[in-house]
């Protein structure tokens, strides 16, 4: 067992997982949970401070998050605990705002569909005049 682990295990699992958190960054087009998760498992390898990852958490988001922490009413918050939960809290409400966004393109976009098929129904069916 020794000599397989000598072998074949990681050298540095804390250099390792500093490095994957070091690159890891939030895509604007995902939700905030896949994230939290690969953020929580590299960060529960490394025993850092908690000002230190309130940092690192809140440099590793989207603009679409940062942005509304930043000018945050009560000031960015200091606690990893606090940011963690208003990144959530914001990413919810950016995905909620997307989707009715999105739903009312759609209706609108089915809505101009509509009236441009009854216009040609109408000028279809209205019975040439004869000069």
């Amino acid at each position: 067992m020794d000599k397989l682990h000598q072998h074949f295990s990681l050298l540095d699992p804390i250099g390792k997982a500093a490095n994957m958190l070091n690159n890891l960054h939030m895509k604007p087009s995902d939700k905030i949970s896949t994230y939290n998760v690969d953020f929580m498992c590299y960060t529960s390898q490394l025993g850092w401070e908690n000002s230190i990852l309130c940092h690192c958490y809140y440099q590793r988001l989207p603009n679409q998050i940062q942005d509304p922490i930043s000018i945050w009413e009560q000031g960015k918050p200091t606690s990893f605990q606090d940011m963690y939960t208003l990144a959530m809290t914001i990413d919810h409400c950016y995905w909620e705002q997307d989707y009715e966004c999105h739903h009312v393109r759609q209706v609108e976009k089915e809505t101009l569909e509509s009236h441009f098929q009854n216009q040609r129904k109408t000028s279809t069916s209205s019975p040439a005049i004869a000069f």
